[in-house]
């Protein structure tokens, strides 16, 4: 056999590995531009999975894939399609906690290239379905989280209106003299405006308002040093407040914050009658500074003292200060516990915003 009687074979095997590669590429770039259609179709449906997945099937047929079947659940949301045409599926399923995924595909021919880019088609698909699942989860578990703090500061300021009422109720079965009740009508007309505004705003959250209306709720300018002797009074503290302030904010965010503190100051002086507090106000440029000490007992726990849900005292929710620090971080002001041998001191530090 010559050489030139091989040319021939050799030129038609060349054509053979020719046409086989020109095949694959033909493949994948049909792969290719199909699973790209399926990123941009789940981004259109805003990764809705109860609107992808059936809109799947039609892309999938466009690379030879006749049938598409899942069983996926998350937080009590099932999605299910059963398999509806014979032949040999590819699967691939995973259980978390939160939730379950299972895909299947029914290729149309699944020998060589085309199963392994049958694969690939599966693992993509696989990963957007999960990537649904997971924000969807993430999106309700926030929700969640944001309705259960709603719940927990209104529980908290009920909670204080409650010890409020209690207090009065207590007054009022002990005003035997003509004093007793000057003293108590002074103390209503000093205390009622600030619990009047707690109940309003009790009432706003429970009337589900949005958060916008709050938000851009009237601002008016408050006098700093008013309102800290006025709830020192409430809470009968012996306490001295120096300098003076204004800012200009909504009146029941600010009264929240320095409430929340003063609460603290109050609780701890039922068990030690001899303590004393001090309040100092200080403009610092933009901001206003306060200051409220103590000589009581030192703070334990510093680095706890504003997390959720904590607390030292006995029936205590753990929300007073969290809720404190929120409204102030909301604000761009802040609030931190300052280091001190004795007692306790809190630094607040609030924008004092102009009126325009």
């Amino acid at each position: 056999m010559t050489i030139e009687s091989i040319y021939p074979f050799f030129i038609f095997a060349g054509l053979v590995i020719i046409g086989v590669l020109i095949y694959i590429r033909y493949l994948t770039r049909k792969a290719i531009r199909s699973v790209l259609e399926l990123f941009d179709l789940n981004t259109q449906l805003d990764y809705d999975l109860h609107r992808f997945l059936p809109e799947v099937i039609r892309v999938l047929k466009k690379i030879n894939i006749d049938d598409l079947f899942y069983d996926v659940l998350y937080l009590n949301t099932a999605l299910i399609n059963e398999k509806t045409i014979r032949g040999n599926a590819l699967e691939k399923d995973i259980q978390r906690v939160d939730y379950r995924i299972k895909i299947g595909i029914v290729p149309r021919h699944s020998r060589g290239e085309q199963y392994y880019l049958n694969m690939i088609v599966l693992e993509i698909l696989f990963f957007l379905v999960e990537m649904d699942v997971l924000l969807r989860i993430k999106v309700i578990h926030e929700a969640f989280y944001k309705f259960s703090k709603l719940q927990t500061f209104i529980l908290h300021d009920a909670k204080n209106l409650a010890q409020f009422i209690e207090f009065l109720s207590y007054n009022v079965r002990h005003l035997e003299t003509s004093e007793r009740q000057e003293r108590f009508i002074s103390y209503l007309k000093e205390t009622l405006p600030a619990q009047s505004r707690r109940g309003a705003a009790i009432i706003n959250f429970l009337e589900m308002e949005k958060e916008t209306d709050i938000e851009t709720a009237h601002k008016t300018t408050i006098d700093i040093k008013a309102l800290l002797e006025n709830l020192a009074n409430h809470y009968r503290l012996n306490c001295t407040v120096t300098g003076e302030g204004s800012i200009v904010a909504e009146e029941y965010k600010v009264l929240s914050i320095f409430d929340n503190v003063l609460k603290n100051v109050y609780d701890k002086s039922l068990s030690e009658p001899d303590l004393t507090c001090h309040l100092d106000i200080a403009a610092t440029g933009d901001s206003l500074r306060i200051e409220i000490s103590d000589t009581g007992s030192p703070i334990k726990d510093n680095a706890r003292l504003f997390e959720p849900f904590y607390s030292t005292k006995r029936g205590g929710l753990g929300i007073g200060l969290f809720q404190a620090k929120n409204i102030a971080d909301a604000m761009k002001g802040n609030i931190r516990v300052l280091p001190q041998a004795a007692g306790a001191a809190f630094e607040i530090i609030l924008p004092a915003h102009k009126e325009e």
